[in-house]
């Protein structure tokens, strides 16, 4: 049956009896049903944002205060022991946020302030710093000792115990060191070999500016051996972190303690360190501490008109440099085991990748193998074999070796007949004398390289003296050199490279024990196109 449309004309067919109805009412109930979801998820993230924002903690807001309660634009303030810091205004304010216990505030030429986290406006206090240092201070023993509470060890235990291993910490009184200074053998037998106090004795307060900063005592000044008590400890905690600023005005001239603006207090205590956090009332912050000018004054110096060390200025025309990497960068790397400074103490968990080691190694097997590539090419060609080696300072912020004048890096290169017999070099350099390795062994020496007025070799810097030859690996510039061995009966090549600190004439004379360190020992097989490299 057919049903007659509203207006009275043509039937209209009849509906199945599941129709929900006229079409127009269909589309309007499917637009209101997309309508609704719509709206419940536009609810949903309404809601979302709205959790959001209720978990996320008020900002802390506060003033920092200077000196006479004037407001310190440009503070830097932050949560004690997080990443990011925020500066105050014009005005002393700041807004800082995120979540913490304690905000701290420092400024330049104040100590560092902290004030427990409230949602109340804070008011942080600086207290100025001394304006002047106090000659008479005495300084702290770094040595742990609970009859001492102010001992460096008893809180910074860690710390502590990597400075005690340093070189740092036997500046005063190595061994060798000494034996130079005042003409003596390993077994303390006198007047062996070389001798500052009887060839230079005008020179010989120079050594304590450095190896003991501290010492103040005249007579002891003028005498290293005599040094005791704290000064005897070398470059100490309480040294390093008495450092105000380091002059560049006379770099190399003014050496250790005379290269350094120290700032001592005459009431309380005072360190200056690499954390802006630390608010125990007797730290402040430098950004000195993370630059390789902290370190110049003791590893950039001209000594009797000689330069005696030139890390620093070999570290400002370096690559390193330019990628922003600094003498800490390397020496002073973080363990990442490190997390907490004085634990139990005081001390708060930071990211372990902010807290320094004291351990800061030096020509140690592992330094040295990173700051030095070796590649070598073997090829057999009518009947000889052709060695060809390149050796490039790799991953390093200076000369390779660097540090005092007599260290020497060495590549020996040894031909080894089938029999185990050496085989000699027919062509290519041979080492100088100064190697201590024998004549006509081929190879290259990587030294500043002294002679006295007649030519001869070796002589101590404070002998009249002069540079005859600089031929240390400069970083960026690969040495290069090629040698043959007769084929025949040839089993391979022995490839070495051999660190020394010093002279194997002096070591000898003085009767050290052999410290050199070998870096590289690899006899390489010497087929046709044969390859090897490190």
């Amino acid at each position: 049956m057919q049903k007659s449309s509203p207006g009275g004309g043509r039937p209209m067919p009849s509906r199945p009896s599941h129709d929900l109805g006229m079409p127009g009412q269909r589309r309007s109930f499917t637009r209101h049903w997309i309508s609704g979801l719509a709206g419940l998820a536009f609810l949903a993230v309404c809601l979302s944002i709205g959790l959001t924002l209720a978990d996320e903690p008020a900002p802390v807001r506060g003033v920092v205060l200077a000196a006479e309660g004037k407001p310190a634009e440009g503070a830097r303030v932050r949560w004690q022991g997080g990443a990011v810091a925020v500066s105050t205004d014009a005005e002393g304010a700041f807004t800082l946020h995120g979540v913490g216990r304690r905000v701290t505030a420092w400024k330049q030429g104040y100590f560092i302030a902290g004030q427990a986290a409230t949602r109340s406006a804070l008011q942080l206090r600086l207290r100025p710093l001394p304006d002047q240092d106090n000659l008479d201070y005495e300084w702290v023993d770094p040595r742990p000792d609970r009859r001492h509470e102010d001992r460096c060890g008893n809180c910074h235990s860690t710390i502590h115990d990597e400075w005690a291993a340093s070189a740092h910490a036997r500046s005063a009184g190595n061994r060798r060191f000494l034996n130079l200074y005042e003409g003596s053998d390993w077994h303390g037998r006198p007047n062996v070999g070389w001798n500052l106090l009887a060839e230079h004795p005008l020179g010989a307060g120079v050594c304590t500016a450095c190896h003991a900063p501290t010492a103040s005592e005249r007579g002891v000044r003028e005498d290293i051996r005599k040094v005791a008590g704290v000064d005897a400890l070398g470059v100490h905690c309480d040294f390093c972190h008495k450092i105000a600023e380091a002059s560049s005005e006379r770099l190399g001239l003014s050496h250790g303690r005379f290269g350094y603006d120290l700032l001592r207090p005459t009431q309380g205590q005072l360190f200056f360190g690499p954390l802006d956090d630390v608010d125990r009332n007797e730290d402040t912050f430098a950004p000195l501490y993370k630059e390789s000018r902290y370190c110049a004054a003791c590893h950039e110096g001209t000594i009797f008109g000689v330069p005696v060390y030139t890390t620093y200025s070999e570290w400002l025309d370096s690559p390193a440099r330019r990628e922003g990497k600094h003498c800490q960068s390397c020496h002073m790397t973080p363990t990442g085991t490190l997390t907490n400074i004085a634990p139990g103490k005081g001390g708060i968990p930071r990211d372990p990748l902010t807290l320094s080691s004291h351990a800061m190694p030096g020509a140690t097997p592992e330094m040295l193998r990173r700051a030095v590539n070796l590649k070598v090419h073997c090829d057999e060609l009518l009947g000889e074999a052709q060695v060809k080696v390149e050796v490039a300072a790799g991953d390093v912020g200076h000369r390779v070796p660097t540090g005092f004048i007599d260290r020497q890096l060495i590549l020996s290169i040894e031909g080894v007949g089938q029999t185990g017999r050496q085989v000699e070099a027919t062509s290519g350099p041979l080492l100088s004398p100064l190697a201590g390795l024998g004549e006509n062994r081929a190879g290259l020496f990587f030294a500043k390289q002294l002679e006295d007025l007649d030519g001869q070799a070796p002589v101590p810097f404070w002998k009249p003296c002069r540079i005859r030859a600089d031929t240390r690996l400069k970083p960026g510039e690969p040495a290069e050199a090629s040698w043959t061995f007769p084929a025949e009966g040839l089993a391979g090549v022995r490839i070495r490279l051999i660190y020394r600190r010093f002279h194997a004439e002096v070591q000898q004379a003085k009767a050290w024990p052999d410290d050199a360190i070998c870096i590289i020992d690899q006899v390489v097989a010497v087929p046709p196109n044969h390859r090897w490299g490190r």
